[in-house]
């Protein structure tokens, strides 16, 4: 159990690409309304569609991947019913993380509440094709993220 938390942490060293609803970050000068837009998505009912999206992205991607997830301690070959219920939690709670690792392949997605968007470390080109696929297919994006 140590070593998947060692892991954890020897990836979050890693690269890492972003998951998100917009193609690109929002520059700090950008004159937009950002802040204004994520806060809505994340408390109003619009919330409900967008743990959908979180849900069917990670489903997806345990269809071609084998999973463990770090929710309430650790799960190997996590059920999709363990999915939706920590993404619906930490929706509902405002707070949490879930850490998704991709043994085989040494790649970590983290999902955070307060962002709308997942972080993947250490992305092998192997399995970005997959991810660029499954995010689009959910009306998201996949960017490299600063490091």
């Amino acid at each position: 159990m140590e070593d998947m938390f060692k892991k954890i942490d020897e990836l979050l060293e890693k690269p890492c690409y972003v998951i998100d609803f917009l193609p690109q970050r929002v520059p700090n000068t950008s004159s937009g309304h950002f802040f204004d837009v994520e806060y809505y998505l994340l408390n109003s009912k619009k919330r409900h569609e967008m743990k959908n999206k979180y849900v069917n992205i990670i489903l997806k991607l345990m269809c071609y991947y084998r999973t463990s997830i770090l929710w309430n301690g650790w799960k190997h070959h996590p059920k999709p019913a363990d999915i939706e219920a920590s993404i619906s939690e930490i929706m509902e709670n405002h707070s949490g993380t879930l850490n998704i690792l991709f043994p085989d392949e040494d790649v970590l997605l983290v999902f955070e509440w307060d962002c709308l968007n997942f972080t993947v470390y250490n992305l092998t080109e192997n399995m970005k094709e997959i991810v660029e696929k499954v995010a689009l297919s959910e009306g998201f994006f996949c960017w490299k993220g600063t490091d």
